[in-house]
């Protein structure tokens, strides 16, 4: 769990805020984002919210009764300043109606997603919007020291939660830009420590997740950074790592039937195993109360056939024997490699004065960059195990976790990493390709085989040059007459006085124009207007004289 000092509030009315800014551009930028500020913050926020979601304390390891830590559970505290997010998240649901989807299939996503997303921002925006109504109020009083305020700066990660109306996709990144909404309003002192960590973690969250499926499913979203059948969810992470905080009844290292605690506490005949994930009856009767049969009861809704072939990765965990606790332990890892730890998912983290990216020079010394960053290249991208978030141990490899470009071992052809070792042709590198015909006559012999143009060798050698392919015994040489270089060999071009004619069929002399076509001599060429008899005239007047053009010269 993280310490109270990690997540100590600011006073906004002492705190400069700033327009969040983009500032992972390449690939290269993740290591840093791993060792800064902003990555710190938002794993001790996870980390506190998730400790605070399981029945099994993390402190004195009490097991309390799992039934008060589901989603039903009515002895949840939802505080008027979680109350007042959920109650924004209902009100930008409710805009879907105003948006409805474009008749008639598409394949990647639906147009009418971009008029909600318009919709929602010029409601989160302007002067008394929802952010305004619905914020708490020690968070939007003060005005801070500068001209930005905190709502400004909040206002980007609220609106780059539901997804990408450019892309029309959904993902983990938008879901990261929620949970950053909230961290920040943590920061802020929007919310009380030891109070509100269990309505954010299952009531908010949930308010989002079931706003997000809405859209998904109204205006079909594509998967934004997926991993495709090999990525745990299409388009959550969350809720994998709160729901199995639901659920644990025991440390990762112990056995759920040798603890003897167990047998003391009640509701646990109620909790669901891991395998039970593959139980449509278990799924149903789960999925409204835990956040994690929640996911699986939706991947059931959008898609069809065997779990096991559609969500292997969901399958293989259901098969972990060391129960909710062990999960729960690697969903962490997880999402700090799969999410965290990849570029394609964090690109689009903005920064600001809540979520700092660090001096310049804070990313200068790589032996501060965690192990698994390094160590886990070798393993290939999406194989990395990686540390729990809290250790920031091991992002995996891939993309996202790339190290440093010393560290690399590249897999680049020889010459493309030593210029030294570059494959050389001969002492003479001016050397071009050209087709035969733009070689000039002179260096042009009668094989067809180009004279000066290949490198000698420095050394004096006297092997000839390799000729052009030229043609084998019993072919046609495939070069068109004018490629030898010869002038004389060119094609003729039709003379000025030459007539073109077509054989279009029999002569036809109904046509008035029949004797204009017949006229010789220089009064019907002037009368024909044209050097020949061709296009609708030729085939008005049936002059088809049958003659073959002149055979080309070789």
């Amino acid at each position: 769990m993280a310490s109270d000092s990690d997540l100590q509030p600011i006073d906004p009315a002492k705190h400069i805020f700033a327009i969040p800014t983009k500032r992972i551009h390449v690939q290269e930028d993740v290591p840093h984002f791993i060792i800064s500020p902003a990555y710190k913050l938002i794993t001790n926020f996870i980390l506190h919210l998730n400790a605070s979601a399981s029945p099994l304390s993390p402190a004195t390891g009490e097991l309390r009764n799992p039934q008060n830590y589901t989603l039903t559970s009515p002895t949840i505290h939802v505080s008027p300043e979680v109350d007042g997010i959920i109650q924004l998240i209902h009100k930008l649901e409710a805009l879907v109606t105003q948006a409805p989807p474009d008749p008639g299939p598409r394949r990647f996503g639906n147009t009418a997603y971009r008029h909600w997303h318009a919709l929602i921002e010029d409601a989160l925006g302007g002067p008394n919007s929802l952010l305004d109504q619905h914020l708490p109020v020690s968070v939007l009083s003060p005005g801070g020291k500068g001209e930005i305020t905190a709502k400004q700066e909040l206002l980007p990660y609220l609106l780059g939660s539901f997804g990408s109306p450019q892309r029309l996709d959904y993902g983990t990144g938008h879901e990261l830009s929620f949970l950053a909404f909230l961290c920040g309003i943590w920061v802020l002192g929007g919310f009380q420590a030891g109070r509100d960590e269990l309505g954010l973690a299952l009531k908010c969250l949930d308010a989002y997740l079931h706003l997000v499926r809405r859209l998904v499913t109204t205006y079909t979203l594509e998967p934004a950074g997926s991993h495709g059948v090999w990525g745990l969810d299409d388009h959550s992470f969350l809720p994998y790592i709160f729901g199995s905080a639901e659920l644990t009844t025991h440390p990762p290292t112990d056995s759920s039937s040798s603890s003897a605690v167990l047998a003391n506490v009640e509701g646990l005949e109620d909790v669901p195993k891991p395998g039970d994930v593959v139980k449509s009856l278990v799924v149903e009767r789960e999925r409204l109360r835990n956040l994690y049969f929640g996911a699986i009861g939706f991947i059931y809704d959008v898609k069809k056939g065997p779990f096991w072939e559609h969500s292997p990765i969901l399958y293989d965990i259901s098969g972990v024997q060391g129960g909710w606790g062990k999960i729960n332990k690697g969903m962490i890892k997880m999402f700090n490699a799969e999410v965290l730890g990849k570029f394609p998912v964090v690109q689009h983290f903005k920064f600001g004065s809540i979520f700092t990216w660090g001096g310049p020079d804070s990313s200068a010394n790589t032996a501060a960059i965690p192990a698994g960053a390094q160590a886990s290249r070798a393993s290939g991208p999406g194989t990395g195990t990686g540390g729990g978030v809290g250790a920031r141990s091991g992002p995996s490899s891939g993309p996202g976790t790339r190290a440093p470009d010393n560290l690399i071992t590249s897999t680049a052809a020889p010459w493309a990493r030593n210029p030294t070792q570059s494959p050389t042709i001969g002492s003479n590198t001016d050397f071009t390709t050209r087709v035969p015909w733009g070689i000039p006559a002179s260096t042009v012999n009668q094989t067809g085989s180009t004279v000066g143009r290949f490198p000698t060798e420095s050394s004096g050698s006297r092997t000839a040059p390799r000729p052009l392919p030229g043609r084998e015994p019993g072919m046609e040489d495939a070069r068109a007459p004018w490629a030898t270089g010869e002038a004389d060999k060119h094609p003729p071009s039709p003379d000025i006085t030459q007539a073109t004619e077509a054989n279009l069929g029999p002569r036809r002399t109904s046509s008035p124009d029949s004797k204009l076509a017949t006229m010789e001599g220089e009064e019907g060429r002037l009368r024909r207007g044209s050097v020949g008899t061709g296009g609708v005239r030729v085939a008005e007047t049936g002059d088809l004289k049958k003659k073959s053009p002149p055979p080309h010269q070789v």
